[in-house]
Protein backbone atom coordinates (compact mmCIF):
# COMPACT_ATOMS: atom_id res chain seq x y z
CA UNK A 1 0.00 0.00 0.00
CA UNK A 2 1.21 3.30 -1.12
CA UNK A 3 2.13 6.20 1.78
CA UNK A 4 -0.29 9.01 1.83
CA UNK A 5 1.21 12.60 0.66
CA UNK A 6 0.76 13.53 4.50
CA UNK A 7 2.60 10.70 5.49
CA UNK A 8 5.35 11.20 2.60
CA UNK A 9 5.86 14.74 3.92
CA UNK A 10 6.80 13.88 7.45
CA UNK A 11 9.28 11.09 6.45
CA UNK A 12 10.91 13.99 4.39
CA UNK A 13 10.80 15.75 7.27
CA UNK A 14 12.01 13.17 9.41
CA UNK A 15 14.63 12.14 7.36
CA UNK A 16 16.49 15.44 7.53
CA UNK A 17 16.46 15.46 11.46
CA UNK A 18 17.79 11.77 11.54
CA UNK A 19 20.53 12.92 9.18
CA UNK A 20 21.44 16.05 10.99
CA UNK A 21 21.26 13.76 14.50
CA UNK A 22 23.80 11.24 13.13
CA UNK A 23 26.26 13.63 12.05
CA UNK A 24 26.65 15.50 15.14
CA UNK A 25 25.74 12.24 17.07
CA UNK A 26 29.08 10.60 15.07
CA UNK A 27 31.36 14.35 15.89
CA UNK A 28 30.70 14.33 19.80
CA UNK A 29 31.71 10.22 19.85
CA UNK A 30 34.97 11.46 17.85
CA UNK A 31 35.28 14.22 20.13
CA UNK A 32 35.16 11.75 23.28
CA UNK A 33 37.18 9.07 21.89
CA UNK A 34 39.85 11.57 21.15
CA UNK A 35 39.54 12.69 24.71
CA UNK A 36 39.84 9.59 26.54
CA UNK A 37 43.26 8.32 27.69
CA UNK A 38 42.38 4.53 27.71
CA UNK A 39 43.32 2.95 24.51
CA UNK A 40 40.69 0.18 24.61
CA UNK A 41 37.56 3.10 25.14
CA UNK A 42 39.31 5.29 21.99
CA UNK A 43 39.06 2.20 19.92
CA UNK A 44 35.88 1.69 20.64
CA UNK A 45 34.64 5.09 20.60
CA UNK A 46 36.12 5.51 17.63
CA UNK A 47 36.53 3.15 15.17
CA UNK A 48 33.58 1.13 17.06
CA UNK A 49 30.49 3.45 17.55
CA UNK A 50 31.85 6.62 15.44
CA UNK A 51 32.41 3.71 12.71
CA UNK A 52 28.62 2.65 13.06
CA UNK A 53 27.11 6.14 13.30
CA UNK A 54 28.36 6.95 9.91
CA UNK A 55 27.72 3.88 8.41
CA UNK A 56 23.99 3.81 10.05
CA UNK A 57 23.43 7.15 8.39
CA UNK A 58 24.53 6.56 5.22
CA UNK A 59 22.73 3.19 4.87
CA UNK A 60 19.50 5.21 5.58
CA UNK A 61 20.58 7.71 2.79
CA UNK A 62 21.27 5.29 0.56
CA UNK A 63 17.81 3.53 1.13
CA UNK A 64 15.73 6.98 0.63
CA UNK A 65 17.89 7.47 -2.49
CA UNK A 66 17.43 4.03 -3.85
CA UNK A 67 14.06 3.44 -3.01
CA UNK A 68 11.94 6.85 -1.75
CA UNK A 69 8.90 7.09 -0.21
CA UNK A 70 7.01 8.68 -3.21
CA UNK A 71 8.02 5.45 -5.72
CA UNK A 72 4.96 4.52 -7.24
CA UNK A 73 6.05 1.27 -9.64
CA UNK A 74 8.54 -1.67 -8.26
CA UNK A 75 12.10 -0.89 -8.21
CA UNK A 76 14.25 -2.98 -10.60
CA UNK A 77 15.93 -5.92 -8.93
CA UNK A 78 19.81 -4.08 -8.80
CA UNK A 79 18.15 -1.51 -6.92
CA UNK A 80 16.31 -3.52 -4.63
CA UNK A 81 19.45 -5.56 -3.59
CA UNK A 82 21.37 -2.35 -3.43
CA UNK A 83 18.56 -1.01 -0.56
CA UNK A 84 18.31 -4.64 0.78
CA UNK A 85 22.41 -4.43 1.03
CA UNK A 86 22.28 -1.21 3.02
CA UNK A 87 19.35 -2.52 5.23
CA UNK A 88 21.45 -5.92 6.15
CA UNK A 89 24.17 -3.21 7.18
CA UNK A 90 22.39 -0.96 8.87
CA UNK A 91 20.45 -3.33 11.31
CA UNK A 92 24.17 -5.03 11.95
CA UNK A 93 25.70 -1.98 12.99
CA UNK A 94 22.31 -0.92 14.72
CA UNK A 95 22.57 -4.00 16.63
CA UNK A 96 26.27 -3.99 17.55
CA UNK A 97 26.38 0.14 18.56
CA UNK A 98 25.21 -0.64 21.90
CA UNK A 99 28.27 -3.52 22.37
CA UNK A 100 30.45 -0.45 21.57
CA UNK A 101 29.07 1.50 23.87
CA UNK A 102 28.70 -0.61 26.86
CA UNK A 103 33.05 -1.78 26.38
CA UNK A 104 33.64 2.07 26.53
CA UNK A 105 31.84 2.16 29.96
CA UNK A 106 33.23 -0.89 31.25
CA UNK A 107 37.13 0.01 29.79
CA UNK A 108 36.84 3.40 31.08
CA UNK A 109 35.64 2.19 34.85
CA UNK A 110 37.54 -0.83 34.90
CA UNK A 111 35.07 -2.84 35.41
CA UNK A 112 36.23 -6.50 33.06
CA UNK A 113 36.42 -8.64 36.30
CA UNK A 114 33.75 -7.15 38.08
CA UNK A 115 31.05 -7.98 35.81
CA UNK A 116 32.48 -11.37 35.03
CA UNK A 117 34.75 -10.68 31.78
CA UNK A 118 33.25 -10.33 28.46
CA UNK A 119 30.50 -12.53 28.68
CA UNK A 120 28.98 -10.22 31.04
CA UNK A 121 29.63 -6.97 28.99
CA UNK A 122 26.32 -5.48 27.57
CA UNK A 123 24.08 -2.08 28.43
CA UNK A 124 21.16 -4.81 28.55
CA UNK A 125 23.03 -7.17 30.48
CA UNK A 126 22.18 -7.34 34.85
CA UNK A 127 26.01 -7.12 35.01
CA UNK A 128 27.00 -4.13 33.38
CA UNK A 129 23.65 -2.58 33.49
CA UNK A 130 24.10 -2.71 37.29
CA UNK A 131 27.08 -0.18 37.40
CA UNK A 132 25.48 2.17 34.78
CA UNK A 133 24.20 5.70 36.28
CA UNK A 134 20.23 5.94 36.68
CA UNK A 135 19.47 8.07 33.67
CA UNK A 136 21.08 4.81 31.23
CA UNK A 137 19.34 2.30 33.53
CA UNK A 138 16.36 4.14 33.23
CA UNK A 139 15.89 4.14 29.52
CA UNK A 140 17.72 0.91 28.89
CA UNK A 141 15.17 -0.76 30.83
CA UNK A 142 11.88 1.02 30.00
CA UNK A 143 9.08 -1.18 29.05
CA UNK A 144 9.35 0.47 25.34
CA UNK A 145 13.42 -0.12 24.51
CA UNK A 146 13.13 -3.94 26.08
CA UNK A 147 10.18 -4.62 23.17
CA UNK A 148 12.26 -3.22 20.75
CA UNK A 149 15.11 -4.66 21.36
CA UNK A 150 13.54 -7.93 21.86
CA UNK A 151 10.75 -8.39 19.37
CA UNK A 152 12.75 -5.89 16.58
CA UNK A 153 16.60 -5.47 17.05
CA UNK A 154 17.61 -8.85 18.21
CA UNK A 155 15.11 -11.04 15.84
CA UNK A 156 15.95 -9.52 12.88
CA UNK A 157 19.64 -9.00 13.56
CA UNK A 158 19.91 -13.17 14.89
CA UNK A 159 18.02 -13.85 11.83
CA UNK A 160 20.49 -12.31 9.45
CA UNK A 161 23.21 -13.42 10.95
CA UNK A 162 22.29 -16.70 11.73
CA UNK A 163 19.20 -17.93 9.63
CA UNK A 164 17.15 -15.81 6.94
CA UNK A 165 18.49 -12.60 5.36
CA UNK A 166 16.53 -9.44 5.58
CA UNK A 167 14.60 -9.22 2.60
CA UNK A 168 12.05 -6.95 0.58
CA UNK A 169 9.24 -8.55 -1.43
CA UNK A 170 9.73 -7.11 -5.46
CA UNK A 171 5.85 -6.31 -5.26
CA UNK A 172 2.41 -6.00 -3.76
CA UNK A 173 0.12 -7.86 -5.85
CA UNK A 174 -3.79 -8.33 -6.08
CA UNK A 175 -4.83 -11.76 -6.65
CA UNK A 176 -5.33 -11.47 -10.22
CA UNK A 177 -1.80 -9.82 -10.61
CA UNK A 178 -0.33 -12.56 -7.94
CA UNK A 179 -1.27 -15.60 -10.57
CA UNK A 180 0.00 -13.20 -13.35
CA UNK A 181 3.37 -13.13 -11.40
CA UNK A 182 3.43 -16.29 -10.15
CA UNK A 183 3.06 -18.07 -14.07
CA UNK A 184 5.58 -16.10 -15.12
CA UNK A 185 8.00 -17.16 -12.47
CA UNK A 186 7.31 -20.41 -13.57
CA UNK A 187 7.96 -19.62 -16.79
CA UNK A 188 11.56 -18.32 -16.06
CA UNK A 189 12.07 -21.58 -14.71
CA UNK A 190 11.79 -23.37 -17.41
CA UNK A 191 13.77 -20.50 -19.80
CA UNK A 192 16.71 -20.88 -17.45
CA UNK A 193 16.47 -24.93 -17.95
CA UNK A 194 16.63 -23.99 -21.75
CA UNK A 195 19.20 -21.24 -21.39
CA UNK A 196 16.71 -18.90 -23.42
CA UNK A 197 18.21 -15.94 -21.60
CA UNK A 198 17.16 -13.14 -23.90
CA UNK A 199 13.40 -14.46 -23.22
CA UNK A 200 14.22 -14.95 -19.61
CA UNK A 201 15.16 -11.25 -19.33
CA UNK A 202 11.96 -10.61 -21.46
CA UNK A 203 9.99 -12.15 -18.70
CA UNK A 204 11.90 -10.23 -15.58
CA UNK A 205 10.70 -7.01 -17.13
CA UNK A 206 6.82 -8.14 -17.88
CA UNK A 207 6.81 -9.02 -14.16
CA UNK A 208 8.33 -5.62 -13.23
CA UNK A 209 5.35 -4.00 -14.46
CA UNK A 210 3.05 -5.89 -12.35
CA UNK A 211 1.84 -4.90 -9.10
CA UNK A 212 2.73 -1.83 -6.65
CA UNK A 213 6.17 -1.62 -4.80
CA UNK A 214 6.11 -3.46 -1.53
CA UNK A 215 7.83 -0.86 1.14
CA UNK A 216 8.21 -3.89 4.13
CA UNK A 217 11.23 -6.01 5.49
CA UNK A 218 11.08 -9.04 6.76
CA UNK A 219 12.79 -12.40 7.44
CA UNK A 220 12.01 -15.75 7.76
CA UNK A 221 8.88 -17.60 8.18
CA UNK A 222 10.10 -20.22 10.84
CA UNK A 223 7.61 -21.20 13.04
CA UNK A 224 5.00 -18.52 13.09
CA UNK A 225 3.87 -16.20 9.76
CA UNK A 226 6.46 -13.11 9.03
CA UNK A 227 5.69 -9.79 10.49
CA UNK A 228 6.24 -7.40 7.84
CA UNK A 229 7.58 -4.06 9.26
CA UNK A 230 7.34 -0.81 7.32
CA UNK A 231 11.34 0.05 6.81
CA UNK A 232 11.40 4.00 5.90
CA UNK A 233 9.33 4.27 9.20
CA UNK A 234 11.43 2.23 11.02
CA UNK A 235 14.82 3.34 9.83
CA UNK A 236 13.55 6.49 10.70
CA UNK A 237 12.44 5.75 14.28
CA UNK A 238 15.80 3.51 15.01
CA UNK A 239 17.58 6.42 13.95
CA UNK A 240 16.20 8.74 16.47
CA UNK A 241 16.58 6.89 19.25
CA UNK A 242 20.35 6.11 18.55
CA UNK A 243 20.41 9.75 18.24
CA UNK A 244 18.54 9.97 21.81
CA UNK A 245 20.68 7.47 23.31
CA UNK A 246 23.49 7.88 22.33
CA UNK A 247 23.34 11.52 23.61
CA UNK A 248 22.13 10.50 27.28
CA UNK A 249 25.07 8.07 27.33
CA UNK A 250 27.94 11.00 26.27
CA UNK A 251 26.11 12.65 28.77
CA UNK A 252 26.47 10.30 31.62
CA UNK A 253 29.03 7.43 30.56
CA UNK A 254 31.85 9.02 32.97
CA UNK A 255 29.99 8.30 36.13
CA UNK A 256 29.63 4.82 37.39
CA UNK A 257 27.59 3.47 40.38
Amino acid sequence: MPYSDEQIAKFEQEYGRVCEGLQNLMLQTVIAGQNSAHPSVKEHLLHGAGRRISVIKRSIENIFTEFPPSTKRPISREKLYDVQINLHAYVMNLYGIFDNWAWAFVFRHDLLEKVGGKHGVGLFHKNTAKYCPEPLKDYLSSNIIIEWREKYLKSFRDALAHRIPLYIPPAEFTAEEGEQYNQLESLKIELIKAMRWQELEETYEKQAQIGRPSFVFLHSYEEEPPKPILFHPQVLSDGLAIIEFGSLYLKHWETCV
